[in-house]
Parts: structure tokens; C-alpha cells; sequence
């Protein structure tokens, strides 16, 4: 069963501290007509460390529309599946990290600076409130208010949001209820003056494949970790073939002259007979009778009569293979598809 009270708190960061526990840091946010504490998990209950991906210049499809759909500070309940699959945050689906080696092991507090999870949230948290203009986007799960006082916080009720991590890939066991898609958390903040976007993303290590931990495959509908082929003792590979570019925004009329541009990482050939492209709605094209030649680029032109769509306001590109596991993944901007005629390298 998925996440039962999926949102996302917009607003702005008024004070943090970490919790006595050293697991979490506990974020005071203030959105415009009340406060809400935002509980980030910061270290395993097991004491294990986080896999953290951090980026002070994030560019994502989905940044604009975050902006479109929540203009204004608030609590935006996005439970639904249609809400979710809008602007829901999904670290595999939305290809939010395109290699999953790029999240790093941090502890969540160590000697010295900017070397723990606690010191890169306090820089980025901090240089936010010095901006008048910057905003925290939360995506997580919220608890309901009570008439207590906040624990960390006593100023404020209890009320807040928690699960600020990946929540899918959980193995089976106390969190494999969690699991779902389209309902990642994470903490998305927007520097307007700058144009600029910080992303936040955090992970538990028990989350990953142990067979291949820098791979992650989940379920399109229950989000339940794949762990490997059939009898799940082999790891699945991704990367033998990946995207390389896409022409997105082709000259003139555009109905059969959009491409992808794929490239076979292996000195041998690779059939793609089965092998898909699925794009940001999930619509999806079939690559039909192909075999990718040893450490070839092959051309494939998105033809008129299908549904798949290199839409011109940003979007995704994922490569599925037979088994509909993904083996490559790229997005692109709003910003980077109105060169027309030009192909976007990845």
C-alpha cells in the first residue's frame, strides 16, 4: 500500500535543528498561514548512513511545473494517483537521478565542514532565508495536526511532514508497505533572483538492489524492488545501452522527423526486438526488428502514427527493455527544447 497522505508544503524556512536522536533534521517551515515542522531523515535507525544526491543547479522538466502548480505558500494535499503522477516526485520514473553511482554515502553529522548531511542542509536552508525570494518545496508524507505542542519545536502544534526519502525499492519487512511510485520525498528549493534550483534527495541503502546496489528497478504499479531476473539471482545491468541525444524540436513540421539517439556501450551486438520508449505521460513506442551493432549509435525516428511525444515544454526519454526494466533514462528542459532544430546531448 502506498504512502496514505501524500503532499507537498511550500514556504519558507524559518529555523532547523537535529533531533537528540541524530536521525533526523528537524526544519521549521513557515507557510504563509501556519508553521509546520518537516522531519528529514538524516541517518538509518540502524545507524547506517544515507545515500544523499545534492545539486545547486538542478534542471529538471518538472521544476516549471512545480512553480505552475503551487504559486502560492501552502499545503497541497496531491494523494491522488492523477496528482501524483503530475507532480509527484518519483527519483526512477521522472529519471531525477540519471545515475544512481552520482548519490553518495554522507554520515549525518562528522568533525569538520560541509563534510555530513546536517552541514549541507544548514548551508542550502540557510542561504535560502538569507533570500527574500527563495522557496522550499517538501514532498513527503503529513501527519495530521494534534492539539499538542510541537516536541523540537513548542512554539508551533504538532503537525508536519515526514518521509522526506525515496519510498519505493523498500525490501520485504516493517517499510514494504510504503512502497509506491510517484510519491518520493524530497526537498526542492527555488532561487528565483538566480534562476536556480537546489535538490535535496535521500535514500536508505537497504532501498537498492544488493546484487547490483547502484541499480534500481522497481514495480510501475506497487513500487516493490526488482531485484533481479526470474529466480532473482542475477543482476539486472542497465547501461549496455543508453540515450545518448533526442531531437525533440525538429524543423518545421514535427510529426516523423523526432528522434532518439542511442548508443550500444558493449563490443557486442544487442537486440532491441521488445525494447520501448516511454516519455513523461508513460505513452510509449516499440522499437521493432532492431539489433544495435558492437559499440554502435543507432538512429530511432519516433514515426507519425504513434502516441509517444517529445512534447516542446520539457519532458522525459526512457529506454525499457523486453522485460519493461529500465535500462537508460534522461529529461530535458523547456529551456533546452527551444533551440529548434538541434539535438540535446546527454
Amino acid at each position: 500500500m502506498p504512502l496514505q497522505h501524500y503532499h507537498i508544503f511550500a514556504g519558507r524556512y524559518d529555523r532547523g535543528l537535529m533531533a537528540p536522536d541524530a536521525n533526523h533534521f528537524e526544519i521549521k517551515l513557515n507557510t504563509g498561514g501556519d508553521f509546520y515542522r518537516i522531519a528529514v531523515n538524516v541517518r538509518s535507525t540502524d545507524g547506517s548512513m544515507l545515500l544523499s544526491y545534492m545539486d545547486d543547479n538542478f534542471q529538471h522538466e518538472i521544476c516549471n511545473r512545480i512553480l505552475e502548480a503551487f504559486p502560492a505558500d501552502g499545503i497541497y494535499d496531491v494523494n491522488i494517483t492523477e496528482k501524483r503522477k503530475q507532480v509527484g516526485l518519483d527519483f526512477l520514473r521522472r529519471n531525477m537521478v540519471s545515475d544512481f553511482n552520482k548519490m553518495i554515502l554522507l554520515p549525518n553529522n562528522a568533525p569538520g565542514l560541509d563534510n555530513d548531511l546536517e552541514d549541507k542542509l544548514r548551508l542550502v536552508l540557510d542561504k535560502s532565508k538569507a533570500d527574500p525570494q527563495a522557496r522550499i518545496f517538501a514532498f513527503g508524507e503529513k501527519w495530521e495536526s494534534t492539539t499538542n505542542k510541537d516536541k523540537y519545536f513548542p512554539e508551533i502544534k504538532d503537525q508536519g511532514l515526514h518521509d522526506i526519502h525515496m519510498n519505493q525499492g523498500n525490501p520485504t519487512g516493517s517499510f514494504d508497505k510504503d512502497n509506491g511510485v510517484f510519491q518520493d520525498g524530497g526537498l526542492l528549493i527555488h532561487f528565483p533572483s538566480l534562476n536556480r534550483w537546489t535538490v535535496i534527495l535521500l535514500a536508505f541503502q537497504t532501498q537498492f538492489n544488493t546484487l547490483n546496489p547502484t541499480n534500481l528497478h522497481t514495480d510501475d504499479v506497487t513500487g516493490h524492488r526488482i531485484v533481479g531476473d526470474d529466480d532473482g539471482t542475477t543482476p539486472i545491468v542497465d547501461n549496455d545501452v543508453v540515450i545518448i541525444a533526442a531531437l525533440v524540436n525538429p524543423k518545421g513540421e514535427e510529426q516523423g522527423k523526432e528522434k532518439v539517439i542511442l548508443l550500444n556501450t558493449t563490443d557486442a551486438d544487442i537486440s532491441l526486438e521488445g525494447w520501448k520508449l516511454v516519455d513523461r505521460t508513460n505513452q510509449a513506442f516499440s522499437i521493432k526488428n532492431s539489433t544495435i551493432k558492437a559499440c554502435g549509435v543507432m538512429e530511432i525516428i519516433i514515426t507519425a502514427e504513434s502516441n509517444f511525444n517529445l512534447g516542446n515544454k520539457g519532458g522525459t526519454i526512457t529506454l525499457l527493455n523486453k522485460a519493461r526494466l529500465k535500462m537508460s533514462g534522461v529529461q530535458y528542459t523547456k529551456e533546452q527544447a527551444k533551440a529548434e532544430g538541434r539535438l540535446i546531448k546527454f
